[in-house]
């Protein structure tokens, strides 16, 4: 091929031309490798991959079946945003809509290594029905700061609540599925708390994936603001911050520990299809107060004004000069900063949020502004808790709001 039949800036700026095609395929690999973007392509290999460990029998559960024998489960597509995950994809089974996830873990002999002590001889020995239970207790303990109830232990150490297996080889890979799943966030907590309607329900497993309900994430803040701004469609973000407002007392209130929201998006919030409850989607990113505040320490050290933060849980640094203080804000701080008010510059909202529109009142302008940033500081993020009286003043003035545009619309 003769080069200097290319188009001519191609050809005279060769380097610029190479420079921007690689910047261009790093960009792409970085938004697929992030999970911003994805392909249905993913999906599928992500399914013949743990089909073939299902078909050599290392890979077990009640989807695995529907999944790879039966092809029950059918219409696969591919989810983006879900950084933190090997793999998230939606997926049709029956008239059920569900959503498969796998975490992002280490190697076989790494993740199960737990699993086979090795004694004084060098000998691995498989792991006792006793230790194994200890393990996921103090697991618990460790994520949840909780202890289980019998109930919750057999749960989380069994694939099926119907059917405790007895044969030794087949529980042996009992455990080597329920283990690696163990190790995330949310398979935990839908376990723990799935009598309670603010998760998304577990539905089943097959080797290291699971399957939750399909919740439909709400809309962005970008596809908020391309919708007119008509009474009706702001009747709607109303009654939307109602509901979250609604789900963090929940959150807060009705767990033997509060729950913090570490990572807060507007997509995180969902609701089931046909379902009026919103759901908080990203467990990964839910945590008992006073596991967020080992989060926070992990023995760091720190000078004054410097972040001390998990994600949107944040702390301050001590006058031993370590983050060594409990979460200060809490989540509807975060939810006035983030979703309500939008994102600000120097004070100056630039983006605005779900709650800011040519409808807001200037009361409600104030008292988003201040819940946002209860202590007024603006040399760095806020870090306050928003007060109980202006939780309530807020809450109030968005219930009279909503029953007032309820009526109009």
């Amino acid at each position: 091929m003769n080069v200097r039949r290319l188009p001519g800036f191609m050809y005279q700026y060769k380097v610029l031309a190479v420079l921007l095609l690689c910047a261009l395929f790093l960009v792409v690999y970085l938004l697929l490798h992030w999970g911003i973007m994805c392909t249905n392509l993913e999906a599928w290999r992500h399914v013949s991959s743990v089909c073939s460990t299902h078909r050599d029998g290392s890979a077990i559960g009640i989807l695995c079946g529907p999944l790879c024998t039966e092809r029950g489960i059918h219409s696969l597509a591919c989810e983006s945003l879900h950084s933190g995950k090997e793999a998230v994809f939606s997926a049709h089974w029956e008239a059920t809509r569900l959503v498969f996830k796998a975490p992002r873990i280490k190697s076989p002999s790494d993740r199960l290594e737990s699993l086979y002590p090795v004694d004084e001889l060098g000998m691995r020995h498989f792991i006792s029905e006793e230790d194994f239970a200890s393990a996921i207790r103090d697991l618990v303990v460790s994520r949840m700061n909780a202890t289980i109830s019998t109930r919750q232990l057999q749960r989380l150490a069994r694939l099926r609540t119907h059917r405790v297996e007895t044969d030794p080889s087949r529980r042996r890979l009992e455990m080597e599925n329920v283990w690696p799943l163990l190790q995330n966030n949310e398979y935990i907590i839908s376990i723990l708390y799935e009598d309670r309607d603010v998760f998304p329900q577990l539905i089943g497993t097959c080797g290291t994936f699971y399957a939750v309900e399909y919740v439909r994430p709400i809309e962005t803040p970008t596809t908020v603001l391309a919708l007119s701004d008509s009474k009706p469609e702001w009747a709607k973000r109303v009654k939307l911050a109602v509901m979250i407002m609604d789900l963090l007392e929940e959150l807060e209130s009705n767990f033997p520990e509060p729950f913090h929201l570490c990572d807060v998006k507007i997509n995180h919030f969902g609701l089931p299809l046909g379902g009026q409850r919103l759901k908080f989607l990203d467990l990964d990113a839910v945590f008992p107060r006073s596991v967020v505040g080992k989060l926070i320490a992990d023995n760091r050290h720190c000078e004054k004004h410097q972040d001390c933060d998990y994600f949107d849980c944040r702390s301050l640094c001590s006058k031993r000069k370590r983050c060594e203080s409990p979460v200060v804000n809490n989540n509807l701080q975060v939810i006035c900063e983030k979703i309500f008010l939008g994102w600000t510059l120097s004070g100056t909202i630039i983006i605005p949020g779900l709650l800011m529109s040519e409808h807001t009142t200037s009361t409600l302008a104030v008292l988003l502004r201040q819940c946002a940033n209860p202590a007024g500081d603006s040399t760095q993020l806020p870090r306050a808790a928003v007060p109980a009286s202006l939780k309530m003043r807020l809450y109030n003035i968005l219930s009279e709001m909503e029953q007032e545009y309820a009526s109009e619309v």
